[in-house]
């Protein structure tokens, strides 16, 4: 069957490394588990995931689905980003930073893929789904293609990418947002709109804090408040995500969304869900942000 090929660009770096953690790579089973994720979150039910995506349990069936990726194109090298912790792009940053991309993080490092960079995926079927099954996959698909992103600190606004084939306008955003809210999803525009990419990681440090501070979710000792917005003691990854795009004009927006709390959230974060009450996303604070994370060295 003829593959489905589709060209992304990244507008924001992407911390995704592979089998050598020293070296960043665009790796088919991270954009494959995306997509599941779209899926499942999207109402999937075990049974349709294991018709398209596959099972190794009890009676192991292969993917109806092939993934790939071709032709990646850095357009420059790796460089890292100079900032203090208490600016807003130091708190974006922060995680990735003591995660241990702190020794990568060098001009000659490989660690990350800059912005600008460039590679296409292939859909193949090996065999048709039922048509609801496949349904659900093409709505999950056009998701992740318009509002995905992937590797470290996916959900705050990292790694995300401009898709050709399926662009960003407001427009097909709200056509989009309504067929996803239905399924429990919440999603609307933050506030920023410029056309400096350079200003992105401090607009989406902000707006996080933004949604931290209005919505009083700071972490606690540790990071251990149990929230929508994730923790890390324990762990328990964000349902809410920053999603920088880039428009027709090359200006650029950030979405805010936030995936159903059965879906993805245990017991306890989901009872302060949903964040994203009515859609209404809370403004950014102005200044730096009031957490004080240790300085980077």
């Amino acid at each position: 069957m003829t593959p489905e090929t589709y060209h992304l660009e990244f507008i924001t770096p992407c911390f995704c490394a592979g089998a050598d953690q020293a070296v960043a790579e665009i790796r088919a089973p991270a954009i494959r588990g995306k997509l599941r994720w779209w899926f499942r979150a999207l109402g999937g039910t075990h049974c349709q995931e294991v018709e398209i995506f596959g099972t190794v349990h009890k009676e192991a069936k292969a993917s109806a689905v092939v993934i790939r990726v071709k032709d990646f194109t850095a357009n420059r090298k790796w460089r890292p980003i100079q900032c203090g912790g208490r600016t807003n792009t130091g708190y974006l940053l922060y995680f990735a930073k003591v995660s241990g991309y702190g020794c990568r993080w060098k001009p000659d490092g490989k660690g990350a893929i800059p912005e600008g960079s460039g590679f296409e995926i292939q859909i193949i079927w090996r065999r048709q789904p039922s048509k609801e099954s496949r349904n659900l996959f093409d709505l999950a698909l056009e998701c992740f293609l318009m509002l995905g992103s992937f590797g470290l600190r996916s959900t705050r606004g990292l790694g995300c990418f401009h898709c050709a084939e399926v662009p960003f306008s407001t427009e097909k955003f709200n056509e989009l947002k309504a067929r996803i809210e239905k399924r429990g999803f919440l999603a609307g525009l933050g506030e920023y709109q410029g056309h400096e990419s350079k200003l992105l990681l401090d607009a989406l440090g902000k707006q996080l804090n933004g949604l931290r501070r209005k919505k009083g979710y700071s972490a606690g000792p540790n990071g251990s408040n149990l929230t929508p917005l994730g923790s890390s003691n324990p762990r328990q990854a964000s349902a809410v995500y920053l999603r920088p795009v880039r428009e027709s004009d090359n200006s650029y927006r950030i979405v805010v969304f936030e995936a159903p709390k059965e879906k993805v959230l245990g017991e306890k974060s989901g009872r302060r869900a949903p964040l994203l009450r009515g859609s209404i996303i809370p403004p950014p604070v102005d200044g730096s942000p009031g957490g004080r994370p240790p300085r980077w060295r």
